[in-house]
Parts: C-alpha cells; structure tokens; sequence
C-alpha cells in the first residue's frame, strides 16, 4: 500500500477531531488573522463558515490563451501582471493593467473610475481575468473585466465553471473564502447528518443535506443551485415550525394557569362600562378568550386587527375579568407615550368603579415609584399599565392573572418571559395593528391561537390618501387650514426631532417654526416628540384633546394609541424615511369619527421603489393588502423582527416568497409530531439535537428526548 503524504494524514488527524462547533482556526489555510478577518463576517465556527452562502453565482469560461482571443466574444484568460498604472487626466480617471500569458503574449486591462485597483492588483499577481474583448491599436484588451487572484498551483478550468461569489470584504476576498469553505466541506460532510427519513425525503423531491451543502457552495449548473437552496430553505422553515410547535406542547403540558369564570351578571357588568355596542368581530375574539381562560392552561392568543378595529376593548374586558375573579391584570406598552394613553382610556372607561390602576414607566418619579410597588406587591393595584418598567426586578404582583402585550413585535422575548415569571403563569394576550399576513402570522406566531377583528366598530370613516411633492404642497396646508376652520384639528408628523447634518431631511423642531411663521401662521400648535419629560407630552396630549391646539407637530409617537376623534387630517413629511406599515399606522390616528379622514404623504424622493411605495399607499386603506406589500419590499426580518421573536435567523428562506413552502413545512412537522411527538425515534437523534441547538433557550426545549 502506498505510504499517504503529510497533507493527506494531517486532513484525517483533523477530520476525526473536528466538529460542526470547533473554531475556524481547526480547519486548514485559517490563521489567527485570516480567522480575524473571518469573524468581522460573523463567522466563528465551522457551522458558520459552510452555512456563509454564495450571494451570487458567476458562469466562468474555460481558459484560453491571448492568441485565441476574438473579438466582440468573452474569454478567459490567465497572466501576470507586468504593469500598472493610475491614469488621472482628461476624461474618466481610469486603472490600467497588463497582464502576459505562459506564451509571452500580453493583453491590456481597464477600469473606469477604478481607484479600488489601485489596492488590489500589483506587478507580479498572477490573476484570471474575464470580460468581452475589443481591439486597440491592434492589442486585445478587456474593459471592466472580472477579476480572480489564483495561486500558481491552480489549475486552469478546462471547461465551464459556475463559480460561488461570496459575501467578502478588502482584506479577505470571495476566491479566498471559497478555498476555505472547500477545505471545511472536505473535512465535515460526514458530520452533516441527515434530517429527514427516505420517504419524505422522496416525497418533497428533497436532495440529501450534505449533498445540499456541496451543491449550494460547488454547483457545476443553476439546477445544483436550485435543488441545494429548495433542501435547504425546506430545513430553516420545517425546524421553526417543530421547534414553534414542540414549545407550544411543552408549554401547556407543563404550566397550569388560573381558571377565570365567567356568569351572565360579570358579563353584563363588564360590557356595561363600554359606552358603545361591541361590533361581531369583537364578541368573537371575548368568547375565543373565555374559552381559553377557563380551560386551567395559560392562554396564548395573539389578538390581529386592522388601525381602529377595537382591540383595546377586547383587552379591557379581559383584564376587568381577572379583576372580576379577584387576580391581578398587566398591560404592556412599547412607548410612554402609548402607556399614558391606556391609562387615560382605563381611567374614563372605569371612573367610579372600585377598579385600581397603577401606571409604572421608566420616568415615573421615585417618591411615587416605591408605593406603587408595595401596592401591587399586596394586590391593592388591580391593573398595572406601563412600559418595560414593569419589568424591573422592584416590580412584583400579588396574583397576576393575566397579561396584555400592546405592540408584540416591539418587545423581546426575554422581555415578555421576564413579565411572565412575575405571577402563578399568567395568561397572555398579545395585540398586534400590524396586519401580518394569516399564513405569516400562523408560522412565525405558531405558538399563538389567533383571532382577527376584521371590521370596523360603527362611526369610523375611510381615509383618503394624497402624495405631493414638497415644492407643491401649497394645496396641502390650505386644506389643513380649511379643516381647522371648519372646527377639526390636524396631525404633522417628521420623522426626525431635530436637523442634522447628514441628512436635509425637515425635523419637529425646525418644521414647528416654519410653520408657525409660514403656511400655518395663525393656528394653535403644539409639538410633541420622546425627548419631552413625560408630563409634559401628557400635558400636551390632554391639551390637544380637550382641542385646545389645532395642529400637533409629532413624531412617531403618535403611531399607535393616540385617539383624537376630532382630528381628521394628517400630513406626513418625508414619507419616503417611513415604512407601509408605519405609514398605514400613522394614519390611522384620523378618520376616528362620522367625519372623512384625510392623510397627506409630501415626499421628494426619486427612488422608484419608494414611490412605489406611497403610491400604494394612496391606492388601498386595506391594512392586510398593505402588509403583504410591506412583507414583500422589506422581508419579515424587519416586518417585525425575527430575532425580537426569539427565532433563529434564517440564512436562505424569505418568508415573503417561500410561502408556500411554508404551508408545506407546517403540514409535515404536524405529521411527525402526531406519529412521534418527543421526537424519541432513534432515527431523529440529529434532528432532536439541531433544534435543542437553535431553539432550546428561546423555546423550553431541554425537555425534548
């Protein structure tokens, strides 16, 4: 037998040590620096390194020589670089390089505006350049090529190559990375064990996973890459619906909550408060909540309604039903200014009750801190409402009964346990004016029951929406003006508090002044933004409606909550710096009474996509059509946040466009897990172990096998 060589028996010595989780430094070609280099990218491990995926893909030709150029065709062509030079004269600056073949024969290089290669190519690099050739005073030369540093012990592509372009940065460049991601796919294919037993493996048409691996980094065609990718986005989705489903059995076989009764006498003294008829959709979310709290398991309901579709009553009546049944109840708000407002719409709606409210922010002054602490602790405060400050570690309840996050997108995981912990296992509601999606909503909420109010108590009216351009919104504030002379008030909101150099975008504080001075010289204002202390935004809110002000100049402080049915007209400067959702948002604060609701977008921008964007917002009022476009442009990472949610980031799948893969991953995680919940089967060990890796923390699942 022939003896192996000192590269292939240290490759074995290495194979048989390394793991998915040992440090890049393990592996072959990564020094301390190069691992550096590595760890700016996010990678660390050997599982981050092979799951760092091609951004794109190139289709190289073979190798030719200079001689074999023709040209008007594109070649490739390996050589060394024999001159260089920055040209800086007439015309575009440009870089030029020459590069000579094994035969001597040289062909000229340039790049327009190519500064970035005065860094990158130097007399003596041995490169592989790609382009389509033309002809100078009778030399060949490339314009703008596609360049590649190789290693004189490469051999040249004998035939078409689909090459893998990675994300890359200066000092360490897509070639480099792809060296070292195919010495990690040598040493670990074997450590990339499979998921999926052979039938359902067939079933879905699914490569194998470390035949995924390979082809998604070394694909010889785009099918490899389509069937690498579709294996692979199939993995990321069907592990977030086990682990989403698996946290939701270990939740209600585990945890045991208060059982909240209802009769017909607290039902009636419940609704008695509201001064309007619940609508349908309303009395259907209350009976989805009675069945689930009545059940001993913590309820978990995400409660989705459109801008103005009365989810705060149907959280009302919940928390007055834990009070009923003498437990505590929390409602939670993203923004102080948001909590100020719950307090006041409780307060009026249960003036002269026996009902105890306590409101607990971050700027709640210490005197009156430390009372409302002991008060809740001993039970004297019904229903706490507040910000994260109720989740510091002075805060405790008596018996919390049930808990109300406002806005679930906005607030973590760890937040929303840390709540939880603070009573006997709590129910909890969440709401949400996002219009998610269903099947969105069904996945990234899979541990949720959903109800969905899907219309409109009586009174609200449609919102007309309108786009100008700024040197044409004369019109705009004439028409603010005609609202405010027929009694109505009006909102403006900027994006940003004060001007900044970085950006002309108009601020609160600036717009305030001009306008006071300019189209709206003559009208009540006030302006509100987060910086004000917060009894002073409370003061200016009260002011506004009691209509004291006609124009409030705001931030995105207004964005959720804020009720002033008298105000029916809203302008949004420089929409473009707001997302549809936000937008749809934002105007949702008019059209609040009988009276129509008009929201004026002014945008200069030239992004098409941007345009697109508030166009769209001026053809629908419908939230869910809003939210589907939304989901589109922006991706779910930033529709509400993936890691906010306490799922693992998904590397491939975008949920916006896998929707239907999505339904598919949900439909086979509920078929394994009702022939094999625990997931105890041998044949699952690998699959028990990735998701106790991704989800064990975020989702209970050390219980799991």
């Amino acid at each position: 037998m022939p003896e192996l060589s000192q590269e292939k028996r240290t490759i074995l010595q290495m194979s048989a040590v390394l793991t998915l989780d040992s440090p890049v430094t393990a592996l072959p070609r990564v020094t301390p620096r190069r691992a550096a280099l590595l760890q700016r990218l996010g990678i660390s491990s050997v599982r981050r390194l092979i799951e760092h995926f091609p951004r794109t893909y190139q289709m190289e030709a073979p190798e030719g020589s200079v001689a074999d150029l023709v040209e008007g065709q594109i070649h490739t062509v390996r050589g060394e670089v024999v001159a260089c030079d920055y040209v800086v004269g007439r015309g575009k600056p440009r870089f030029e390089a020459t590069i000579e073949d094994s035969h001597q024969r040289r062909l000229a290089l340039i790049w327009f505006h190519g500064h970035y290669w005065r860094r990158q190519i130097h007399p003596g690099d041995l490169i592989r350049v790609q382009g389509l050739v033309r002809s100078f005073r009778n030399q060949p030369r490339m314009v703008n090529p596609r360049v590649h540093r190789i290693e004189p012990t490469e051999a040249p592509l004998a035939g078409s190559r689909l090459r893998s372009i990675y994300p890359a940065s200066i000092e360490l460049k897509s070639a480099e990375i792809e060296r070292i991601i195919a010495d990690a796919l040598s040493l670990t294919e074997a450590l990339l064990e499979e998921f999926w037993d052979t039938a359902l493996l067939q079933k879905r048409a699914l490569i194998p996973r470390a035949q995924a691996y390979r082809l998604i980094h070394q694909p010889q065609s785009r099918r490899d890459v389509a069937e690498a990718r579709r294996r692979l986005i199939y993995d990321e989705l069907m592990l977030m619906q086990l682990g989403l489903a698996i946290g939701r059995r270990l939740r209600d076989g585990a945890m045991t909550a208060p059982k909240l009764q209802v009769d017909r006498e607290i039902d009636r003294r419940i609704r008695s408060r509201f001064p309007f008829e619940l609508t349908r959709a309303q009395t259907r979310a209350i009976h989805d909540i009675l069945r689930d709290v009545q059940s001993g398991r913590p309820m978990n309901r995400l409660l989705q309604g459109d801008v103005g579709s009365g989810k705060t009553s149907v959280a009302v009546y919940a928390m007055l039903l834990a009070v009923a049944n003498r437990m505590q109840a929390a409602l939670l708000a993203p923004t102080e200014v948001l909590a100020e407002q719950h307090y006041l719409v409780l307060s009026s709606l249960l003036r002269g009750s026996r009902v105890a409210l306590g409101l607990v922010t971050h700027r709640t002054r210490r005197a009156l801190r430390q009372p409302l602490a002991r008060d809740l602790a001993e039970g004297r405060i019904h229903i706490a409402i507040g910000t994260q400050a109720l989740l510091q570690e002075d805060i405790e309840f008596a018996n919390l009964g049930l808990v109300v996050i406002d806005e679930q997108h906005k607030l973590g995981v760890r937040q929303r346990a840390t709540l939880r912990t603070k009573g006997q296992s709590p129910h909890y509601l969440v709401m949400t004016a996002t219009p998610i999606p269903r099947t969105l909503a069904l996945s990234y909420f899979a541990d949720f029951d959903l109800s969905i109010l899907d219309e409109l108590p009586p009174g609200r009216s449609p919102i007309q929406t309108t786009l100008f351009r700024s040197d044409q919104s004369q019109p705009a504030w004439q028409f603010l003006r005609q609202q405010v002379e027929a009694g109505r008030q009006a909102y403006v909101v900027l994006p940003q508090i004060e001007d900044s150099e970085e950006s002309q975008i108009r601020s609160v504080k600036s717009e305030f002044e001009r306008l006071q001075r300019g189209p709206l010289s003559g009208l009540r204002m006030l302006m509100l933004h987060g910086q004000l202390p917060p009894d002073v935004r409370q003061n200016t809110m009260n002011a506004f409606r009691r209509h004291e002000a006609d124009v409030l100049v705001a931030t995105t402080v207004i964005e959720v909550g804020v009720d002033v049915p008298n105000a029916t007209i809203m302008v949004i400067e420089s929409a473009e710096r707001f997302g549809l959702a936000q937008l749809h948002q934002l105007r949702g604060r008019v059209g609040r009474c009988e009276l129509p609701g008009f929201c004026i977008l002014i945008s200069d921008t030239q992004e098409e996509a941007a345009l697109r964007r508030l166009q769209s917002m001026c053809q629908t009022s419908d939230g869910f059509k809003i939210a589907e476009l939304d989901l589109q442009q922006r991706g779910p990472g930033t529709f509400f946040g993936t890691r906010q949610h306490g799922l693992p980031e998904t590397r491939l799948a975008d949920l916006s466009r896998e929707l239907e893969l999505l339904e598919i991953c949900r439909d086979d995680a509920r078929a394994i897990l009702q022939t094999d919940p625990r997931l105890s089967d041998p044949s699952r060990r690998a699959l028990r172990g990735e998701l106790l890796r991704q989800f064990g923390e975020a989702l209970a699942l050390a219980g799991i096998g």
